[in-house]
């Protein structure tokens, strides 16, 4: 076996959490390996975020378009082409992917091309080279959860959901969180016929219940089946889905199937005969440094089995890097906001309780259609909910409104830092804004909401 250089940090993955923290240790002065077995940028780049987000975008797009002539325009059959989307996708992927090997290579980080393995502390197996590591971060991310009923060719993943070259007349979606509901509106906005299984009782099972049942009523073209259970899976091309359901047995069926019931950590070889420490969901156990069961050895992002979001693997690097350069930054999971690009979106921060349900809270809302700006964009849908303590101090925010995903950062930071009521309304709204949605919602609180209808 070939033998290398040594390196002060060796990363393993080149996903959000990898590649910031080959990055930011190589700002730091420290030299940087990374190894990466498929595309740099990870399942967010690659099969994540950045592809769903493309097809969102041209559906809101074309949803705008079929609605023009509210806005004074005349546009005579707006049609999606298919192959076109999924091109226009694949470029974008590929401009990302080629920007993280620049910002890679301009500090100076050896890029190899392959998996990786850690054989022993201290060490690392690259491809056929054995390198020599004064730290290792391990950042190999996550693959979709596929149960041993589905173990069928031909049903999509969001692995696979984006390499589709054509349109199905009708999709069955096992699963409503945030993939699943992000996909409906992509194929149902598109025309597809689309079905939604959810084995909890209601869409969105991790937001407030307040905002499953307003979306539930917001997605009426979508048949959503809650609290029902996949019992078999007969096929390909039509699927039939059988489903165990409050009322029965029923049976579903569609062209494609389409499976959205989470994720689960995806580990480096040989990591048991390392003797690293699983947690429960699989993933590998690290404590509030991001350090795993073995000095020198840190985790990052997907791969812990906890939060499963790319901004948070974004965190945990910086808490790594600071680690190894001896700093003591904790990890906080505090406030982790919530994001789901849904038509209306979603975003919420805060506690994951239903707030609305605890003695001693306060809660005001304000609806979108009441927006002067609002108004102008022809957007009727959503509504702003703020929830404080019996003291005034924010303890959550929910929106539901267009653009809700650039607002949540800004309220983000008033639950976070424990504002006062007064406070966040303290400085000057400038109007007319979406973002004065949360301002009414938190004035309804206190009373004296002058546009609350």
């Amino acid at each position: 076996m070939e033998k290398a250089k040594s390196y002060d940090v060796f990363v393993i993955g080149a996903g959000p959490g990898g590649y910031t923290a080959a990055i930011l240790a190589a700002k730091k002065g420290l030299t940087v390996g990374i190894a990466e077995g498929s595309r740099l940028g990870g399942t967010c780049t690659n099969t994540g975020c950045i592809p769903a987000k493309t097809y969102i975008e041209s559906v809101n797009l074309l949803k705008k378009i079929r609605e023009a002539a509210k806005f004074a325009i005349d546009v005579e059959k707006p049609r999606l082409d298919f192959p076109r989307l999924k091109a226009r996708k694949d470029r974008i992927v590929t401009r990302l992917s080629k920007g993280i090997e620049f910002l890679l290579k301009k500090q100076g980080v050896d890029v190899f091309p392959c998996t990786a393995s850690v054989p022993e502390p201290g060490s690392v197996i690259a491809g056929d080279v054995l390198l020599h590591t004064g730290n290792t971060i391990i950042a190999t991310g996550s693959r979709p959860k596929r149960l041993a009923i589905f173990e069928k060719s031909g049903i999509w993943t969001s692995d696979e959901v984006f390499e589709a070259t054509s349109m199905p007349a009708s999709l069955a979606i096992v699963g409503g969180g945030v993939i699943g509901m992000e996909m409906a509106h992509v194929f149902s906005t598109m025309g597809t016929d689309v079905t939604i299984i959810e084995a909890m009782d209601r869409i969105l099972p991790l937001e407030d219940k307040s905002v499953s049942e307003y979306m539930s009523r917001i997605y009426r073209k979508v048949h959503i089946l809650t609290s029902s259970r996949v019992t078999g899976v007969e096929g390909p091309e039509p699927w039939r889905i059988l489903v165990d359901s409050p009322g029965g047995g029923r049976t579903v069926e569609a062209d494609k199937v389409l499976l959205c019931i989470g994720r689960q950590p995806l580990t480096p070889p040989r990591i048991e005969e390392l003797g690293l420490e699983r947690t429960a969901s699989g993933g590998i156990r690290v404590d509030e440094f991001m350090r795993a069961s073995i000095p020198g050895i840190y985790a990052i992002g997907d791969v812990t089995g906890e939060y499963m979001y790319a901004y948070v693997a974004s965190k945990e690097a910086e808490t790594a890097v600071d680690h190894i350069m001896g700093g003591e930054r904790k990890i906080s999971y505090r406030n982790i906001p919530s994001i789901i690009f849904t038509d209306p979106e979603v975003a919420s921060v805060g506690s994951a309780t239903d707030m609305t349900e605890v003695n001693g809270v306060r809660s005001g809302t304000f609806p979108v259609s009441a927006l002067g700006r609002a108004r102008t964009m022809e957007e009727n849908e959503g509504y702003a909910e703020v929830v404080s303590s019996r003291s005034g101090v924010i303890e959550k925010i929910n929106i539901v409104a267009p653009h809700a995903t650039e607002l949540i950062p800004w309220a983000g930071l008033a639950v976070d830092r424990d504002l006062t009521i007064d406070e966040f309304l303290g400085p000057y709204y400038p109007h007319p804004l979406l973002a004065e949605v949360v301002k009414e919602a938190a004035e309804d609180i206190m009373g004296f909401s002058i546009h609350h209808p």
